[in-house]
């Protein structure tokens, strides 16, 4: 046998153990893959299952809690609504007991502050009557003592006339001291006539201004008692 025919020999040799190694390894790969393919499925049938399991007891849970939470809220809002309806129906009688008692409180304010104003007028015009009487009757004495003074310096004027129509020639040094007694009296009545119309305008002005203060005072004592009256109302509703 040539060299040739050993070497295609020994080809053809390798070349069928190789393909029968190829398909050995083939069978063998083509079993490891079925039984890779076979566990693949088991180990995927058995997550499943299981995730299923899981899975359904978890939404069994979940819709056990969301069911008891839901109960929760429900009894939670439903007692709420009670707490906030009694809180409602509190107020609304704390609001009409309130207003009813500040409606009282401010007749009675009203009416007070009536009363003392009241008061304070009826005081104001008795002491005015009394002063009215009081100037009226001093104007009086004062008119009449003037009228005494006036008939009286007339009489010394129509004296002392009557003497300088006798004595028409001039005058004697007892004449010239009359004239001048009359020219005096005459001054000293026109001045206690102008300072009595000066106290009688002094004395107006006084009664005017006590008018105005007694006024005043009313005004400042009915404001005063309202503030009063106002602030305590307001501590009261704060308490």
């Amino acid at each position: 046998m040539g060299t040739l025919t050993q070497d295609m020999t020994r080809l053809r040799g390798e070349i069928t153990a190789l393909r029968e190694s190829r398909d050995a390894f083939m069978e063998h790969l083509a079993r490891q893959v079925g039984h890779m393919r076979a566990a693949f499925r088991k180990a995927h049938e058995e997550m499943a299952a299981r995730t299923s399991a899981e899975r359904g007891q978890f939404v069994s849970g979940m819709a056990a809690e969301v069911s008891g939470m839901l109960r929760g809220f429900h009894r939670a809002h439903r007692d709420m609504a009670a707490e906030v309806s009694g809180m409602l129906a509190g107020f609304h009688r704390f609001n009409a007991e309130a207003a009813a008692k500040m409606a009282r409180e401010n007749r009675a304010f009203v009416s007070k502050t009536a009363r003392d104003v009241s008061g304070l007028l009826n005081g104001f015009h008795n002491a005015r009557s009394k002063m009215a009487k009081t100037s009226k009757s001093e104007r009086h004495r004062f008119v009449s003592d003037l009228e005494a003074s006036v008939r009286g310096l007339r009489h010394e004027v129509a004296s002392d006339l009557a003497g300088a129509r006798e004595a028409w020639h001039g005058f004697s040094p007892a004449e010239k001291r009359a004239k001048e007694e009359v020219e005096r009296r005459a001054r000293q009545l026109a001045e206690s006539k102008a300072k009595a119309e000066a106290q009688m305008r002094a004395r107006e002005e006084a009664e005017r201004k006590a008018k105005a203060e007694a006024e005043l005072i009313a005004k400042q004592e009915a404001e005063k008692e309202k503030e009063e009256q106002l602030s305590a109302t307001g501590r009261k509703k704060n308490k």
